[in-house]
């Protein structure tokens, strides 16, 4: 009797046989190759909305915050004994266009709801990354590029139905290097990195994944997803309870420090009432050359009321000390600048009843509700 899987499977063989991968185009061989997958509980276009707006400065775990730390530590200090202060990052970054681009990286090429492919060329085993000037390299001259001394980098995120109505996200990097010499030395480095590497795609597939997810039928749902129930318990009531509590102090003192890459300060402000300092972790938001804190929690929030009894004269801190004053935005300002803080802030999402990205004029509603404040510098003292 002949059996009914192998006739199903031999049906589709042919199929699957005859598709092939986009990066195989322009890293077809390679030194070293990492491979990761997610199921998205979406439909393929909904997943792929998720990939063309991923911006890279959301991607978070703790392991790679220190990886990313860690990394970035020869950079800081070169900076540092050069006299230049620390280099302000992004508030978005995103991959596939649109704010600031990748350093060193080119699109190198895509086929719409199923795959794209990114290439960048630099020494990756150094200390501090050199990437190569990819201005003016098409697709075509990085499949061909064989400068001795460098290696290039494809990474592809793919897509493919997994059943009727889920998604399976592929993430692959290849690396290939031009020489021997650049060959043993990013051996040695792979050896090291690669857990971390993995961590960082695997990051980045969480975030595609819990992006598509949160659209039903094409439209963001993120007050229904599980982060944003979760936003909401901590926060429940309006105020945050005893894990909320907890996590903010790690978090302020985290951002205080100046650790993260994202544009996150810790606010200092003292107690109306007893004086004594508090800090709270915030995201700034950036819009039009300047900068804003925003109460996702409402007028009531206490560091709101702080603020407010001190005139707005506070601290600042991301790895320096920055006196400011801080400005109430009139009602009629703020939508835009609201519209801004979700895009910059996907914890706030949970809070803030509008979809970040709906017209400017639907955050008029909630703008009465939510205080907004401008950061502006304290006049330099001569102490």
């Amino acid at each position: 009797m002949t059996d009914p899987v192998l006739v199903a499977d031999d049906r589709r063989e042919p199929a699957l046989a005859g598709e092939g991968l986009l990066i195989d185009r322009f890293l077809p061989r390679f030194d070293v190759t990492l491979i990761v997958h997610v199921v998205a509980d979406a439909s393929i276009a909904e997943t792929w909305r998720a990939v063309r707006e991923l911006d890279v400065m959301r991607i978070r775990s703790p392991l790679m915050d220190a990886a990313m730390f860690v990394r970035s530590v020869p950079a800081v200090l070169a900076r540092r004994l050069n006299g230049a202060g620390p280099a302000e990052p992004p508030a978005e970054l995103k991959l596939f266009g649109g704010g600031v681009a990748l350093p060193g990286w080119l699109p190198l090429g895509e086929t719409p709801g199923r795959e794209v492919v990114l290439g960048a060329v630099g020494r990756f085993w150094q200390p501090d990354i050199e990437w190569y000037d990819v201005q003016g390299m098409t697709p075509d001259d990085f499949a061909g590029f064989t400068e001795p001394g460098w290696g290039r980098i494809a990474a592809g995120l793919s897509l493919r139905p997994y059943g009727p109505s889920r998604t399976l996200v592929t993430y692959e990097a290849r690396t290939a290097t031009t020489d021997s010499r650049s060959a043993r030395r990013f051996a040695r480095y792979w050896w090291l990195v690669r857990p971390f590497a993995r961590t960082v795609m695997r990051a980045a597939l969480r975030t595609i994944r819990q992006d598509a997810e949160s659209l039903v039928d094409g439209h963001p749902n993120e007050t229904a997803s599980p982060g944003g129930r979760v936003n909401r318990w901590l926060y429940r009531g309006g105020r945050p309870q005893g894990l909320a509590r907890a996590l903010n102090r790690g978090a302020a003192l985290i951002y205080a420090a100046g650790v993260l890459r994202h544009r996150v300060v810790t606010l200092e402000v003292p107690g109306r009432r007893t004086g004594r300092l508090v800090r709270v972790p915030l995201v700034v938001a950036d819009h039009d050359g300047d900068r804003y804190l925003v109460a996702m929690l409402g007028a009531q929030t206490q560091w709101v009321r702080n603020v407010r009894a001190v005139d707005g004269h506070v601290l600042l801190r991301h790895g320096r000390r920055e006196a400011v004053r801080l400005e109430e935005v009139a009602t009629e300002l703020r939508p835009p600048i609201l519209r801004r803080y979700l895009a910059c802030a996907p914890g706030a999402r949970a809070h803030i009843p509008v979809d970040r990205r709906a017209p400017v004029e639907d955050f008029a509603q909630v703008a009465p509700d939510i205080p907004v404040f401008r950061i502006v510098a304290e006049p330099a003292t001569d102490e």
